[in-house]
């Protein structure tokens, strides 16, 4: 018999593609659920073949005994021999006898009959014969025998030990007759009856025999269960697979969408719950193309103007370039940069700027050719590209953006604004060169047209100075970014020590660039090329993310120690430059108050206005932020109670001479008081020797930065090492 476990393990699963299936399945399932019913039922048969017989043993055992006084012919007839023929003729009818034995009332053997019948073998009759070969009946069975006697169950049945479905029946054989007249009393009284014990027949039963003639037919049983599970098989095959065929046919095109494909036409299919799916998949497929739709879009569109972004216009600029390659054919580079687009701002408010930015796109927009592309870069500047045009064709493109630039006045609040620009241009020939210096070239001479008195085109001119400046630049755009593509860049930690205290609690995070030489190279150097270039964002992501991992480390030992990193301009016009910070403070476990984030004086004043939200949402994170140069710019303390920031770092002209520089100090002392006033503290950079840290003391300078007080350092373990934080005042101004 094969079991379950068997059979389902030899079993192999067509498979499709790598996955196995649903049909074979369901079939699988279904062959497994009849293969184990069948079996359970065969099993059944088998083993009922024996319970009916056992079960049924006590009422063939009472039928029996109503038989036993037949049987008992040899006790009471005169001839042994016909009694022993008469008793021969009627045991043959039955073929589970295999013999008959009468023992007398002591239980001793008497005769034996063995009846012959094509289901029995041959048997003998013979008195003496029979009794050398049967036991005498055993003392407890004769005891029940002999106390069966006159009861109403007059037999004893027992089950052979080596055999399961041989049986012993055994009962006493007596005569009963009534005393004296009892037969003519017609009374109620109970009749006295006298019972005489003529001895004891037994029987040997065997019922195997008809579990030998079953056995056959539960083996044919089992060959028609196995071909109607054959048959089964087939049928269910055919059927299931017929039924399951619409959700065969999906498989095709849910592939398809599995690659990202959205243009899949789905099969339609009579049955709604297969409906239901193919209308849910071509809903999602909908939504999908949606979707996607509105991320390229943001992707590579200006959210404010809905012009291409700088992203996007690169693209379309190396396309350009690609497509020039080897041509006798010239397009242009337009650079558009707003003038006076911060007095608007500063004037009207942020969104003043943003209806003026608007204006201007539409302008710009208008007055180049469908196959022209237009992109915001950022802030009031704009990029075009000109296709296929001559230089004197794109001077006429950028006159007319000028000129309809002079056209509109912009209205707001009862106030009028002329809208005007500066343009650079850049033209593009069919030498294979890099689209960033492209624009950096357009960008050069739209300063120039600024430097000319704003309001004109200028077009790019390589001039020697120009030509070796370009390729500065280009040369150190090509570092940077192997800078951040291999960690090339470093940090070092310079201390901010407390004045008054002597301890530094923190430090401010510098820039540097490792070449391949070993030499490091200071900010100063290429920063500009970057801000060109617009790498400034990258730059600003890399040190943040750098930083805040340092600090992390060295908090372990030092807990209360805070880091401060500059930020460029352009930086916080990138949309996620928040989340970007909120994301790696989790990543390190850092509260938001760990980290200071230093401005420029004329950067922190502009940003005020543009970008408050993005700093509103920083110092919800608990960042602060720290005015660096304060002093340089014009209005500065008109500016000042305006600014949301917590430190004030004073310009390091005013700190280099100040121990003989009355105007220095006179100034130093005013913005120390103006910032106590305004609730901020200050620090002041530059400090170079111990009698300027005195004076800054007697000003009421919070902190002190420069090689006198602290040098910058490379490695975190040196910051927990210096300088020593129980460094007292006197130490520390050397008193």
């Amino acid at each position: 018999m094969i079991r379950l476990r068997e059979l389902l393990g030899r079993l192999r699963l067509p498979r499709h593609g790598g996955r196995s299936s649903l049909i074979t399945h369901i079939l699988t399932l279904q062959l497994a659920i009849v293969t184990a019913l069948g079996l359970l039922a065969l099993t059944g048969l088998y083993w009922t073949s024996r319970t009916v017989v056992e079960d049924n043993l006590s009422h063939w055992a009472a039928q029996w005994a109503s038989e036993l006084n037949e049987l008992g012919a040899p006790f009471y007839l005169s001839d042994t021999n016909r009694a022993l023929l008469d008793v021969e003729r009627f045991v043959g009818k039955f073929p589970e006898i295999r013999s008959v034995v009468w023992y007398s009332r002591d239980g001793d053997p008497m005769f034996r009959l063995r009846p012959t019948d094509e289901g029995h073998e041959a048997g003998d009759a013979g008195a003496d014969d029979g009794a050398e070969r049967v036991a005498p009946l055993e003392p407890a069975l004769l005891r029940r025998l002999q106390q069966a006697v006159g009861t109403d169950s007059p037999f004893v049945l027992l089950q052979q030990p080596r055999a399961p479905l041989a049986f012993r029946l055994a009962g006493p054989i007596w005569n009963e007759r009534i005393v004296g007249d009892a037969l003519l009393d017609l009374g109620d009284a109970p009749v006295e009856t006298e019972i005489e014990l003529l001895g004891f027949v037994s029987l040997d039963l065997d019922f195997s025999w008809y579990h030998q003639r079953f056995l056959p037919k539960l083996g044919l049983a089992s060959l028609a269960l196995l071909a109607v599970l054959g048959a089964s098989w087939f049928i269910g095959r055919f059927t299931i697979k017929r039924a399951l065929s619409p959700l065969a046919a999906l498989q095709p095109p849910l592939a398809q969408l599995a690659k990202g494909e959205m243009d899949v036409v789905l099969p339609a299919s009579r049955y709604s719950e297969i409906q239901n799916i193919v209308s849910t998949l071509e809903d999602t497929m909908v939504a999908l193309k949606e979707r996607d739709r509105r991320l390229v879009h943001l992707a590579m569109h200006d959210s404010l103007t809905g012009l291409y972004n700088r992203h996007r216009f690169v693209i379309e600029l190396e396309s350009e370039i690609a497509r020039l390659a080897g041509r006798d054919q010239r397009s242009a580079v337009l650079f558009v940069d707003l003038d006076q687009f911060k007095y608007v701002n500063d004037t009207c408010g942020h969104p003043a700027g943003d209806e003026l930015l608007k204006l201007a796109a539409r302008c710009i927009a208008s007055a180049v050719r469908s196959t022209d592309v237009v992109a915001r870069f950022g802030g009031d500047e704009f990029a075009v590209l000109l296709k296929d045009v001559t230089r004197a064709e794109a001077r006429q493109v950028a006159a007319k953006i000028l000129g309809q630039m002079r056209s509109l006045t912009h209205l707001h609040d009862g106030k009028a604004f002329s809208l005007q620009c500066s343009i650079g241009a850049a033209e593009i020939s069919g030498e294979r060169t890099d689209p960033h210096e492209l624009l950096s070239k357009a960008d050069l001479a739209c300063h120039v047209a600024k430097s000319k008195g704003r309001n004109r085109l200028e077009f790019f001119r390589a001039s020697l100075k120009e030509s070796r400046q370009m390729t500065r630049d280009i040369d150190w755009v090509k570092s940077i970014r192997e800078a951040l593509d291999n960690d090339l860049f470093a940090l070092h930690y310079q201390p901010v020590v407390h004045i008054r205290r002597g301890t530094a609690r923190h430090y401010e995070v510098l820039l540097r660039l490792k070449r391949e030489d070993g030499t490091v190279i200071s900010p100063q150097v290429f920063l500009p090329a970057a801000m060109r270039f617009g790498l400034l964002p990258d730059i600003d992501r890399w040190v943040v993310q750098r930083a805040l991992r340092t600090l992390a480390e060295v908090r372990t030992v030092h807990p209360d120690l805070c880091f401060s990193i500059n930020l460029s301009a352009t930086t916080f016009d990138e949309s996620d430059f928040v989340a970007h910070v909120r994301a790696k403070l989790r990543e390190n476990d850092l509260p938001g108050d760990a980290v200071i984030f230093e401005l420029t004086e004329q950067e922190a004043i502009r940003f005020a206005l543009h970008t408050a939200k993005q700093m509103a949402a920083l110092r919800e994170l608990g960042c602060r932020f720290a005015i660096d140069d304060f002093g340089t710019g014009y209005s500065s303390f008109a500016h000042l109670k305006r600014l949301p920031v917590d430190f004030l770092k004073i310009d390091g002209s005013f700190i280099k001479s100040i121990e003989r520089d009355a105007v220095d100090q006179t100034m130093v002392r005013l913005i120390g008081e103006v910032a106590k006033a305004a609730n901020m503290q200050t620090i002041a950079e530059y400090v170079q020797s111990r009698a300027a840290l005195k004076l800054l003391g007697k000003y009421g300078i919070d902190y002190a930065q420069g090689f006198h007080v602290g040098r910058p350092v490379e490695t975190p373990a040196d910051i927990w090492l210096a300088p020593d934080e129980q460094k007292s005042r006197r130490s520390l101004l050397g008193d």
